[in-house]
């Protein structure tokens, strides 16, 4: 458990440089994208697999909805940035033996609909756009982070001509929905 908790953190740490380099490219035009055609469901089980493991040590369960196959053309290392902190706050926010819910499926003929769903204590609806910007924190978080998170997702997923929302009622949880050309 604490190797694998060890390795859970590293990644972590990885991942958030990686996502400030992304990010301050993105913010000075420099950021490229590179478009593949990939299947959705493999990059959500890689997600699932990555935040198990912290996952269990609050006896949350991760449940996964999708299809067979979902198949979109994006950039894979922006939509797994996406996948991973959506995913990551959701466990983060989740309180202990919780469940977390993470799927997709296909919203129209053109769209693709990825979806984090929590549990958790939800967000007050006065800073359902706020939480998008960069470096906020909902006022009174205990959970600690950086505030980028969120706004780096909705970056990414606006790069690729779609849309980041959020969907919480205090008490109920949070759904956060990336919605994609596909």
């Amino acid at each position: 458990d604490m190797l694998s908790m060890a390795n859970h953190t590293a990644e972590e740490t990885f991942s958030l440089l990686d996502n400030l380099l992304k990010w301050t490219k993105s913010q000075i035009g420099r950021l490229k994208t590179v478009y593949q055609e990939i299947n959705m469901m493999e990059v959500i089980g890689d997600a699932v697999t990555l935040f198990s493991p912290v996952a269990s040590l609050k006896n949350i369960k991760i449940r996964t909805e999708w299809p067979d196959h979902v198949d979109v053309r994006v950039d894979v290392d922006m939509i797994k940035t996406i996948m991973r902190n959506l995913l990551s706050n959701a466990v983060r926010y989740s309180s202990e033996a919780g469940r977390v819910v993470i799927g997709a499926r296909q919203q129209d003929d053109n769209h693709i609909a990825m979806f984090v769903q929590d549990f958790g204590k939800g967000i007050d609806p006065r800073y359902h756009e706020s939480i998008f910007e960069h470096y906020f924190r909902v006022p009174g978080t205990k959970v600690q982070g950086t505030g980028l998170g969120l706004s780096i997702s909705r970056d990414f997923v606006e790069a690729h001509g779609g849309t980041l929302t959020v969907d919480s009622e205090l008490g109920k949880g949070s759904v956060f929905t990336m919605v994609l050309p596909c």
